[in-house]
């Protein structure tokens, strides 16, 4: 990679968490020109952490070259063979596992104006970059899904997955994991790329839906299945199932909750909604669920 290739953050660019950009850090690939103004970007590779990463590589390959040595002793007591020849060869093939086993991977991403890009490099540092672009012209809807994980009670970590449908074309992926028991992801995470990804986008359909808002004095996110729209307007919301459509003024809930993924509303009167007086969908199953709550606040008040 050379370093006619790197890229260097102008002084307005934060990291997708919103902090100063780490000066040591390095940016091996640089933005696409088609996403436009960068507003935030990261990198996982940077000039201390290539340094710890050659120590621990040359480590790494010293402890297998070490067993591999005893390894080869131990067969050719066991088969008899020649002593040397297979402390030799058993060395070689744990060296290579050994190296194998280190292969380095770093990512840097972008998220512009217009599309977010992310740049992926396994194995040489000189090597070819894979590049991943979605521009948001060419997006329909984004779905998010959290999911803390739990073994016997026992925190084992988050798992994260952002999908954009297209107009046209496969979806656009990013997913990973990390593991914070108070929630928050570390700072080098693609999850804050994903979180930031989704801001930019939810910015990029304000006008969509204002427009809309204007001409149907509500704005529609489409769920599916059993139900199959929900509807904020001013002061009210509705709930469209394939049995009917439930209005509802928001000063006559009695409740409204989101919790594990679920939205919960509740209301005062308990005849409501074939008699539940409540109803509940899962925030995984809402398009663009972010700007559903900017919606909310701005539209009804309600806000978490």
């Amino acid at each position: 990679m050379t370093g006619e290739m790197s890229w260097t953050p102008t002084e307005n660019v934060v990291r997708h968490v919103g902090s100063q950009i780490i000066p040591d850090m390095e940016f091996f690939a640089p933005p696409p020109p088609e996403i436009g103004e960068i507003i935030s970007a990261d990198s996982s590779l940077s000039r201390s952490k290539q340094a710890n990463q050659g120590q621990e590589r040359l480590k790494n390959c010293m402890l297998w070259a070490s067993g591999g040595a005893v390894g080869g002793c131990i067969f050719a007591f066991v088969t008899e063979l020649p002593v040397l020849i297979c402390a030799l060869i058993s060395t070689v093939i744990f060296i290579g596992i050994g190296i194998l086993t280190t292969q380095y991977f770093y990512q840097c991403s972008y998220v512009g104006e217009l599309g977010i890009a992310l740049h992926s490099l396994k194995g040489k540092r000189s090597g070819q970059p894979k590049t991943e672009i979605f521009l948001f012209k060419d997006g329909k809807n984004l779905f998010t899904q959290q999911t803390r994980n739990y073994y016997n009670g026992v925190y084992t970590g988050t798992t994260f997955n952002y999908w954009w449908t297209r107009l046209s074309g496969p979806e656009f992926r990013l997913k990973g994991s990390y593991r914070s028991q108070k929630g928050n992801p570390p700072a080098d995470n693609l999850c804050h790329f994903a979180q930031a990804a989704e801001g930019r986008w939810s910015t990029h359909l304000l006008p969509v839906i204002n427009e809309q808002l204007n001409q149907l004095g509500y704005i529609e996110f489409p769920i599916g299945k059993t139900l199959r729209v929900v509807r904020i307007g001013p002061g009210f919301m509705e709930f469209e199932e394939k049995s009917g459509t439930h209005k509802v003024e928001v000063a006559d809930m009695k409740d409204i909750q989101l919790g594990g993924g679920v939205f919960q509303f509740k209301h005062k009167d308990s005849t409501w909604w074939s008699g539940k007086g409540k109803y509940s969908f899962g925030y995984a199953a809402i398009p663009n669920a972010r700007l559903f709550l900017i919606c909310l606040e701005r539209l009804t008040g309600i806000h978490w």
